[in-house]
């Protein structure tokens, strides 16, 4: 768990989330400023990781994307499946972890949970279909129970069988959480609960990429893949992931009560001003993992077993993990050249619980923590931001994050720089470290993995433009390659990368540009395109009397030719590999995006290309979809 999260340094706004000399406490949370949604109904969110009070987003510019992956990320095939992202952004987590990266993004987490004030009941419902049965919904609510007290649920459903046999996806995700602030302001406290439940067949890819050019394949469903089943529509190999969390933050402040007279001096309002507050943290996630596979072949697993092993049962992995912890701090100002920054000090402990059909053990984690912020409060002035966390007991000693920003805030139309590093050291995860199955054991022991980040970013909003360079060195590497044995790279890795974000608008048309250069080593385990872009060109205005909102025009996708990993079914996660590089030509859309009030609805014709040419491929033996039609539609409800 990832105890500590913060806002970057252009947020749009002060922060007010537990923040002391920035907080302006009122006996009534619904008469605070917030922004207006269109049905005019005030509602606004924040998040642990940025305080910053957000509208909802009504937009309907990305209305037509999936939306389970961000911009960069590619998955197997079908909706909801197994992912990689084209952009390395490395996990700095020092806590211990189960290591399933390729599903973090299907995943419901404490650091994205919205906390919601709103003045009215409101509700929101959003559903996507598209061919081969290819289906999302999500259903949201939030409502105020009283003026300081928030309670929301948050629920997404996603199902698809896939063009291709045996790759159905079937998930659920669940969120509830609770947004709190006591009558006398000294009180606040945030929960979450959140379950995911994953699950995902696994054809093990198509056998040849031949079966893509021939009109006898068009439908997809006849391709040859490598597991195969004559008598049912499941696959015979699975993967399952099951998360049940719950978080708790709770803030009691202490500081300065007063009243004032309105202006008639028929009312008294009052006001508190807080000097310094403790803060409680407690978390606790049960995690668990299977792979298995019920009809195994030993070829599939000769690098584990003899070839003449005979299997008499079916082949399976089981992993549990489960951690409990606790986090006191002590948060107050401090004054420094007549600036007030915000500083917090603090001590946790973690109990964990790791277990599989050969390792049962338990451990106690001890950590500290400390950072210190000073928040944006004018258009122009400089920002700073540290913050340290460090491990000294338990499985994860000696594991760290630090981090350190600084910036400065130039005003809305100048924009904002900032420089900043960041610097971790990473214990192996579990499912790296000690693999085991019905059948047979991995074990390793490998030294603590290190990450450095440098970086230097500028962000214009009112010139719709962002820039990021950052710097990256990765020692004691730790991957598996296509051997499907668990490694760790003696040499240091480089990276370099330069982000760009830039929207050009003339009038009604609009062109968004995202663009990814990334220079990594040629021998190296991290393979990356040296170009990855997203571009959406549109037409964007209000017709009909302007009571008609529409967005509609062509996206394109292109990244040069890599080395892109391969997909283990049975650690659930990506390898890297040599041996075969990708070439696809660029991928693209055409949308039509339309808003009516509070109903907003898309339709989108993904992978125009395919029409022309061979489906492209995701990863080695991994293709992408076949051309296809969808519609989204979301509606938003005040009561």
């Amino acid at each position: 768990m990832d105890l500590q999260t913060y806002a970057q340094l252009f947020s749009n706004g002060t922060g007010n989330n537990g923040n002391i000399s920035t907080q302006k406490l009122i006996s009534d949370s619904t008469k605070k400023k917030q922004n207006n949604t269109d049905d005019k109904v005030k509602i606004s969110f924040f998040t642990i990781s940025d305080s910053t009070k957000t509208a909802m987003d009504s937009s309907i510019t990305t209305l037509h994307r999936n939306p389970l992956l961000p911009s960069f990320h590619t998955d197997l095939g079908n909706t909801g499946s197994a992912a990689q992202s084209l952009l390395l952004a490395p996990d700095m987590n020092p806590s211990m972890q189960l290591g399933l990266q390729a599903i973090q993004s299907l995943l419901f987490k404490w650091n994205q949970v919205k906390f919601y004030n709103t003045t009215r009941p409101y509700t929101n419902i959003y559903y996507r279909n598209g061919t081969k049965a290819d289906q999302v919904i999500s259903l949201f609510h939030s409502q105020n129970i009283t003026p300081g007290w928030n309670v929301s649920a948050d629920y997404r459903k996603i199902n698809s069988p896939g063009f291709y046999k045996l790759q159905k996806t079937n998930h659920d995700n669940l969120a509830i959480s609770s947004n709190y602030l006591s009558p006398n302001l000294r009180y606040r406290i945030q929960s979450a609960f959140l379950y995911n439940k994953i699950q995902q067949d696994e054809n093990g890819g198509i056998d040849s990429y031949e079966y893509l050019y021939s009109t006898a394949y068009n439908d997809k469903r006849l391709v040859p893949v490598y597991f195969e089943s004559a008598t049912t529509n499941r696959s015979s190999v699975t993967n399952y992931f099951r998360n049940a969390s719950f978080q708790m933050q709770q803030q009691y402040y202490f500081g300065k009560k007063d009243s004032v007279l309105n202006i008639d001096s028929t009312e008294k309002e009052y006001r508190f001003t807080p000097i310094f507050y403790l803060k409680h943290f407690l978390y606790t996630q049960h995690n668990y993992y299977r792979y298995k596979d019920v009809a195994p072949d030993s070829i599939d697993y000769q690098t584990f077993l003899q070839n003449d092993f005979v299997f008499g049962d079916s082949l399976s992995s089981k992993n549990f993990h489960t951690q409990i912890g606790n986090a006191f701090s002590l948060n107050g100002d401090i004054r420094f050249r007549e600036k007030v920054m915000q500083a917090e000090v603090g001590y946790g402990i973690e109990i964990e619980h790791i277990k599989n059909i050969n390792l049962n053990r338990e451990f106690y984690n001890n950590f500290i923590f400390a950072n210190i912020k000073k928040p944006r409060q004018s258009e122009s002035e400089w920002l700073y931001d540290a913050n340290i966390k460090l491990y000294f007991t338990g499985n994860a000693i000696g594991n760290f994050l630090m981090q350190a920003e600084a910036g400065r805030s130039m005003g809305n139309k100048t924009g904002t720089a900032y420089l900043g590093f960041r610097q971790c050291l990473q214990t192996a995860p579990y499912l790296l470290s000690h693999y085991a199955t019905n059948y047979f054991e991995q074990k390793t022991n490998f030294g603590k993995q290190s990450i450095s980040h440098l970086y230097i970013a500028y962000q214009n909003t009112n010139y719709k433009t962002s820039i990021k360079l950052n710097y990256y060195l990765l020692g004691n590497y730790l991957y598996r390659d296509s051997s499907l044995n668990a490694l760790q790279y003696a040499t240091v890795l480089p990276i370099t990368q330069l982000e760009l974000n830039k929207t050009f608008q003339y009038k009604t048309i609009v062109l968004d540009n995202q663009i990814l250069l990334q220079i990594s080593k040629s021998a190296g385990p991290i393979q990356l395109p040296l170009w990855s872009s997203v571009h959406r060109i549109a037409f964007q205005n209000r017709i009909l009397k302007r009571k008609l909102l529409i967005a509609t025009g062509i996206e394109m996708r292109y990244n040069t030719p890599y080395f892109a990993n391969d997909y283990a079914p049975m650690y659930f996660s990506f390898v890297t590999q040599y041996q075969n590089k990708i070439r696809n030509i660029p991928e693209m859309t055409y949308f039509f995006n339309f808003k009516v009030k509070r109903f907003r609805a898309a339709v989108a014709f993904d992978q125009l290309q395919q029409l022309f040419t061979r489906n492209n491929i995701n990863f080695p033996n991994y293709a992408a979809q076949n051309f296809a039609i969808r519609f989204a539609l979301q509606w938003a409800f005040v009561n």
